[in-house]
């Protein structure tokens, strides 16, 4: 039996039969991947410099994924929308029970700039509890729309220095703002 996935580099030959799909659309990514090994054929990871670039794939099997894809793409969409909507929902949620007095405008800004899709912020790893996210926004949005943070930053600062020169004001606005422990949520 081949092997189901091969690492090869851009330079090396393309097999009879087969074509490239550039990395950065995880449904054709899964898709041609899964197919290419239900059809017992190899896929071909083009990697250069440790980087993976994209894999190679029978060409019909390709073509059959880009159709799918294009078939799909509104309902995903919807799904993604339903998805991300209910994200927000729930991170509003979690903001009202932690930060029950944030004014409206703060609440509004965390929401929108810490749960922001694609941004790489807190608010949108899976990787820890929802009531942290919440927090670590909040922390993220006190310390650069209501200190001197950046400033201090800016003037050279290390990043512990300004954080430790700003935690009082930032305590006390997590305070006035309804967090009962100023650092953690009860649900943590």
């Amino acid at each position: 039996m081949a092997p189901q996935e091969i690492t090869v580099s851009p330079k090396t030959a393309m097999p009879k039969g087969y074509a490239f799909l550039k990395k950065g659309i995880q449904y054709k990514t899964l898709h041609s991947r899964r197919l290419t090994r239900e059809a017992g054929k190899t896929v071909y990871v083009v990697e250069s410099n440790k980087k993976v670039l994209g894999i190679r794939v029978p060409k019909d099997i390709l073509s059959r994924v880009h159709a799918q894809a294009n078939e799909t793409l509104a309902a995903r969409k919807l799904a993604t929308e339903k998805r991300d909507t209910a994200t927000i929902r729930q991170a509003a949620a979690e903001l009202d029970s932690q930060f029950s007095k944030i004014p409206e405008h703060d609440r509004e800004l965390v929401l929108k700039h810490g749960f922001k899709k694609h941004s790489g912020r807190v608010g949108r790893t899976t990787l820890i509890p929802l009531s942290r996210k919440v927090l670590y926004a909040v922390i993220a949005h006190i310390r650069h729309r209501h200190t001197n943070y950046d400033k201090l930053l800016d003037g050279g600062m290390s990043r512990d220095a300004a954080r430790t020169a700003i935690q009082k004001k930032l305590q006390d606005t997590l305070r006035q703002w309804g967090n009962k422990q100023g650092r953690r949520s009860s649900s943590d």
